[in-house]
């Protein structure tokens, strides 16, 4: 089986569900992360660093993006593998008699493409709504950029999983942007806005 970087990327862009799922967890990882850790800053009176606050954000996207590769990989390798082993099975074959065939390579293949989709969509997700606390030197226009930026993506990334769906884009993207509206309530509570 030949694997050039023409069909990863084809397969990747094949895998868009997986993506948009992907992407979804990192935005609202650093939409939840990012808001508390600076409601808790304002909430205490002291100078808040918007540099910090995208550290925290971007720490937490980076351990969902680590989170949902390797789980990808654990799942994925699991699935493949009894699929290969009841393969084995129907064909009358012993056990292992399928390794290092072209069917193995395939799992394999299928295996690394979702490791790399759930992962490198779930750190994308979260980098682009953190890259505000870097750029801006005021944690109020931070944390509105980042706000703006997130619910941008929450409605374009709902709008796709409606249409891929085939259902409604705007009530797809109205359901995810309800979530992201809920996290914005439960950081604010957690932050410390409430008192």
């Amino acid at each position: 089986m030949k694997i050039t970087l023409r069909k990863i990327i084809h397969d990747y862009i094949e895998m868009s569900r997986y993506v948009a799922l992907g992407s979804l967890d990192g935005i609202l990882t650093v939409l939840s992360i990012s808001l508390t850790a600076a409601i808790m800053g304002m909430a205490s009176g002291g100078h808040v660093n918007p540099t910090t606050v995208g550290l925290t954000g971007l720490s937490g996207g980076i351990a969902i993006a680590l989170s949902n590769g390797f789980g990808s990989y654990v799942g994925e390798r699991a699935e493949e593998g009894k699929t290969i082993r009841e393969l084995e099975d129907k064909m009358m074959l012993e056990e292992r008699q399928l390794d290092d065939t072209i069917i193995q390579q395939e799992a394999r293949y299928r295996i690394f493409m979702s490791m790399l989709t759930h992962g490198s969509a779930s750190f994308m997700g979260s980098f682009i709504p953190s890259i505000p606390f870097f750029v801006c030197g005021d944690i109020y226009t931070a944390v509105t950029i980042n706000l703006i930026l997130c619910f941008v993506m929450l409605a374009i990334l709902g709008a796709y999983l409606g249409k891929i769906s085939k259902e409604s884009m705007s009530k797809t993207a109205l359901q995810i942007i309800c979530v992201g509206v809920l996290i914005v309530i439960i950081s604010y509570l957690m932050g410390g806005g409430h008192g």
